[in-house]
């Protein structure tokens, strides 16, 4: 619009001149001043000044539409300000500081809402005409740069998520958002810590278990997955570990489940306080737990081992529970070289706390038989009572053999007979006392 009225109004201009010379050569040959060909000055002179009232009639238009234009643009500069005050996102405008050779050096805030400025612990007035690297610290003013200097040069604009530091911006986390302008960048930031520790609770929540505060078997998994891709880029051992509590339902039928959550809660602060920080330790249900040792061999699950059962030992020795804890662990190293997956190392950790704790329990079943083991008596014959006929059957019998002993008196032989009996070789089915021949 400046353009054309540039334009039209020298244009306009000079035709009105022209209508008014005109008109003053009509007047003059009206007079007899002038020669004769300007006879026709009259003529002329009223085309011309009809011409420049035209053009006058247009400029005035063109200039009435022009106010009403800037009217317009104020208008919408006015609404586009006061929506750019009442966001409750900071937003700011920044211009692109340039060199004479055309390099962006830094970027001056050229309008900023009051939201912004009290992201910043500033005021509008204290940051309008400020430029980023002398407000923000070093390294995130830096950081800033060289993503806006991008977003310019590639004309993308920036979106991300940022974690930044309370002592110079008023949030943890900030959605930030920086569009690429004219000369400079529309960049908007929004306080999302809320979300994002709402987010870290939920994460945690999905890969922690809630008695124990241990990972459980979706953040193992996750976890080992990475472990295992750094043991292999580094060419490092590791070991992966299967413990299983011995008992643990005997525990809960004859003390409570309360006694068992217990338990639990004892055997993962074992856990966690015999293996190092950087070691992976989980819950994977029920009475199962897992280690991931990165950087370790045999010789190192072994100590692990040991270590475990020392503390499992005074653990139980101060008797916090009301029957002492038993746990069985089966290990698997991982070589650089082993192309097993997580699930497999754990199938082949198991398979061996299995084979262990049927050793154990076979251990436990052959102590139980000797300790139950007892020499059974030899059974004895109770006396038995003669009736007198068959005493005196017996005596005829004797008396009737070869040799035979003279007779016994009849108070000898009531009271002789039995014992001889009973204790006598069986011939024919009748008890023989024995004597010498």
């Amino acid at each position: 619009m400046s353009d054309r009225l540039a334009v039209r109004t020298p244009f306009w201009g000079v035709i009105t001149i022209l209508a008014l010379a005109a008109v003053g050569l009509s007047a003059s040959a009206s007079f007899g001043a002038v020669p004769s060909f300007v006879n026709a000055a009259p003529l002329l002179s009223a085309a011309a000044l009809i011409i420049a009232i035209a053009g006058w009639r247009l400029l005035h238009r063109e200039l009435l539409q022009r106010m009403q234009e800037d009217d317009s643009l104020r208008d919408r500069v006015r609404r586009l300000q006061d929506a750019m005050q009442s966001n409750v996102d900071g937003m700011f405008l920044l211009r692109a500081v340039r060199t004479a050779a055309g390099e962006i050096t830094d970027f001056e805030i050229a309008d900023v809402n009051s939201s912004g400025a009290a992201t910043l612990y500033r005021t509008r007035d204290q940051l309008v005409g400020r430029r980023i690297r002398e407000e923000l610290p070093t390294p995130m003013a830096d950081m800033l740069f060289e993503r806006y200097v991008d977003a310019i040069t590639l004309r993308t604009p920036v979106v991300e998520e940022l974690r930044v530091d309370r002592r110079a911006v008023a949030a943890s986390w900030l959605f930030h958002q920086a569009a690429p302008t004219t000369d400079g960048l529309a960049v908007t930031v929004r306080d999302v810590s809320s979300r994002k520790r709402d987010e870290l609770r939920l994460r945690k929540a999905c890969l922690t278990d809630d008695l124990t505060r241990l990972y459980n078997r979706r953040g193992f998994m996750a976890l080992a997955e990475q472990h295992l891709r750094i043991a292999r880029r580094h060419g490092k051992d590791a070991v992966v570990m299967y413990v299983d509590m011995d008992d643990f339902k005997l525990l809960n039928d004859s003390h409570g489940h309360a006694a068992g959550d217990r338990a639990l809660v004892a055997v993962s602060r074992l856990l966690q306080n015999t293996v190092r920080d950087c070691d992976v330790v989980a819950r994977m249900g029920g009475d199962e737990f897992t280690i991931f040792a990165l950087d370790a061999d045999g010789m190192g699950a072994r100590a692990i081992q040991k270590r475990l059962d020392e503390r499992l030992a005074l653990f139980n020795a101060s008797g916090e529970l009301p029957m002492p804890l038993s746990l069985t662990v089966g290990h698997t190293r991982v070589r650089p070289s082993d192309t097993a997956s997580v699930s497999e190392l754990l199938a082949r950790a198991d398979q061996l706390l299995c084979a262990r704790k049927r050793r154990r329990q076979m251990t436990k079943v052959v102590e139980a038989r000797q300790q139950h083991r007892t020499p059974r008596p030899s059974p004895r014959l109770a006396p038995m009572s003669v009736p007198a006929e068959v005493a005196a059957m017996a005596r005829a019998a004797a008396m009737a053999l070869p040799n035979a002993a003279p007779p016994m008196s009849p108070a000898l032989s009531a009271t002789m007979l039995p014992q001889m009996a009973n204790t006598g070789p069986a011939v024919s089915g009748t008890f023989l006392p024995t004597h010498a021949a």
